[in-house]
């Protein structure tokens, strides 16, 4: 089934419809914009992206109250500084704490995978895999994306 027609595509996220890159085309045409699957596929990479760059501010104090976990209070991931990448221990914990901050705060990707590939591409640089269940109607389908994370910029790239 193709997405890409403008009846049955995907809607903008909310801050796509904020910061419009295009406005006069919009107005011109006066219809609502939609997304094909590869143009939702890239706005969900860039909200990820935008996620693991952006750290929580979560503390022990708020754990008692667990609809916080999930508010914009706890957007973002955990700073993992002091964890050692030679460490399977600290791999797989950043790896659950990676896909549980993904489940809870991108409500469309389900039953997300996390894993860390060490030696790929650069020793400067992490690369993990993500992989879920992208869940927008009509569509369900398994997407994948890679993340690299250059620990001398504290920043995380998804593509």
């Amino acid at each position: 089934m193709s997405y890409s027609d403008t009846k049955s595509g995907f809607r903008l996220n909310l801050f796509e419809q904020l910061f419009d890159d295009q406005p006069r085309y919009h107005e011109q045409q006066m219809v609502v914009r939609r997304l094909n699957i590869n143009e939702l596929k890239a706005s969900v990479a860039k909200d990820l992206e935008a996620l693991l760059n952006t750290r929580c501010v979560m503390s022990d104090r708020l754990q008692e109250y667990p609809t916080v976990s999930a508010s914009v209070l706890n957007f973002g991931i955990l700073d993992f500084v002091g964890l050692s990448s030679a460490n399977p221990a600290d791999c797989d914990y950043i790896c659950r704490q990676i896909a549980k901050t993904i489940e809870q705060q991108d409500l469309r990707l389900r039953n997300v995978r996390v894993s860390l590939d060490i030696g790929a591409v650069d020793v400067n640089q992490l690369c993990f895999s993500i992989e879920a269940l992208l869940k927008v109607y009509p569509a369900r389908e398994l997407v994948s994306f890679d993340a690299f994370f250059e620990p001398s910029f504290q920043r995380y790239y998804v593509k």
